[in-house]
């Protein structure tokens, strides 16, 4: 009976060592070779290219948003549950409608070719964990939207108060875990 124990648990452990955590750091190391070559770093003045992503902190994207009269940074994660996030192009056509510029930011490389094949005409960019010095999601998430929203970066006030957020000519205004109603 104490062989089959410690033989189950040994199966057991070697089989669980085989499955790959996914969503815990930016899962970068989880790309296959080509996925990595379609990541580039944000430029600005550079020509965005939809099928590429573009590693972005808050400090780069802030600066690009001087550049709208309304902007809107959608955080988001590849799959998350569908009472809770709704399709890209949802947020795109809102975004179209009332005359906002839209970016889409992902919180990691996790399914990426899932946000690839989303029908969206605007570019995907991705948290730059690299900037922030951390690979692990929550942290360097974190850093990202305090950042964004005018915080200290290492703030512990973090709440989540949605993923919406408005700005204008590059100053913060609010945070939406909704499209709100035109």
């Amino acid at each position: 009976m104490l062989k089959k124990s410690i033989l189950s648990g040994l199966v057991s452990c070697i089989l669980l060592s085989c499955i790959q955590v996914r969503g815990l750091t930016d899962d970068y190391n989880k790309l296959t070779a080509e996925q990595k070559t379609l990541v580039q770093p944000f430029r600005s003045n550079t020509i965005l290219t939809k099928g590429k992503v573009y590693k972005i902190n808050a400090t780069e994207l802030l600066e690009e948003l001087r550049e709208y009269p309304k902007a809107i940074v959608y955080i988001f994660t590849v799959g998350c549950p569908a009472d809770s996030c709704l399709p890209l192009p949802v947020y795109e056509a809102y975004a179209r409608a009332n005359g906002y510029k839209i970016f889409f930011v992902m919180t990691s490389y996790k399914d990426l070719d899932e946000a690839l094949d989303e029908p969206i005409s605007e570019p995907l960019f991705v948290i730059d964990s690299d900037y922030y010095g951390k690979k692990y999601f929550r942290k360097y998430v974190d850093y990202f939207k305090n950042e964004l929203q005018g915080r200290d970066r290492k703030s512990k006030e973090v709440v989540y108060d949605g993923g919406i957020h408005f700005f204008e000519h590059g100053i913060y205004k609010n945070t939406a875990r909704y499209l709100p109603d035109n």
